[in-house]
């Protein structure tokens, strides 16, 4: 609360000044509220207050503080989910959700690998890292990989390449060795692999911790795994069935009602085609 609305001095301890908080700073502009989801129940109060009425008041204050300041803010959990367990307010939920926008995963997205790969390779270069260049080769063999970190994992592999290898250009071989050597490789699935799915998800959550370095991945992991799986999964299955829903309720052992509830939760477009 003190970073969002300021503080007074004297107002805890340890609060020898007179301190501005973010909604001061951004007067007249706009303010990204990172991770909301993560707001405490009595931060989330406070926020709500600003939003409805346009005022605020400091921490150890009482005089309220006019402000106008637009919020765009983020998060990875399902608020909906927050709101039902009583960790996430619902007026707040509905004052913030005016144009809510989805950020598609990086395996959605792949072709923006390149400039990213490229912005990030800049960057290094600002921090004094050297100035490097990237084949198109190796962006098209970074665009093959999974990238179950997402952006964060395909910063940290940049900056990794970018500390360790003195080339000017980047190859697809230093690629290719870098990624074999990040993390155990995750076989081509076949009849017996795929029987075996536990030691295939172990495979993949090596990868994805591997990506983040020495970093621990974002809190609430748990959370987020189980529904970045749930997506897909139900994805494949509806494809596996040729958009038939019943069929893909019959695969996944769910109900069809279940079925056609998280569809319409997960925002899924479902198209029939026909047998060949």
């Amino acid at each position: 609360e003190s970073e969002l609305f300021g503080h007074e001095k004297g107002a805890f301890t340890g609060a020898q000044t007179k301190t501005q908080g973010r909604f001061e700073q951004a007067e007249g502009g706009t303010l990204f509220l990172d991770e909301i989801g993560d707001m405490p129940l009595e931060a989330q109060t406070r926020l709500l207050r600003v939003l409805q009425q346009g005022e605020y008041t400091t921490v150890g204050g009482r005089t309220p503080i006019k402000t106008n300041v637009r919020i765009v803010a983020a998060t990875h959990r399902d608020l909906k989910q927050q709101i039902s367990q009583g960790l996430f307010r619902e007026d707040l939920y509905y004052r913030l959700n005016v144009v809510p926008l989805r950020i598609p995963p990086l395996r959605e997205r792949l072709d923006d690998v390149g400039d990213l790969v490229r912005y990030f390779l800049r960057t290094a270069s600002r921090e004094g890292l050297g100035q490097k260049a990237i084949e198109t080769a190796a962006i098209e063999r970074l665009k093959a990989h999974v990238w179950p970190g997402n952006i964060r994992e395909l910063e940290n592999f940049v900056r990794r390449l970018a500390a360790l290898y003195p080339q000017e250009t980047l190859t697809r071989e230093i690629v290719e060795q870098e990624l074999a050597e990040q993390a155990p490789s995750m076989p081509a699935i076949g009849a017996e692999q795929a029987s075996n799915l536990s030691e295939m998800v172990e495979r993949f959550l090596a990868t994805y911790f591997a990506g983040f370095g020495t970093d621990l991945p974002p809190p609430g992991l748990h959370e987020r795994i189980i529904r970045d799986v749930e997506r897909p999964l139900l994805t494949a299955a509806l494809a596996a069935t040729r958009g038939n829903q019943i069929r893909a309720a019959e695969l996944l052992g769910l109900n069809r009602n279940t079925l056609r509830a998280r569809i319409k939760a997960l925002d899924i477009r479902v198209f029939r085609t026909p047998a060949p």
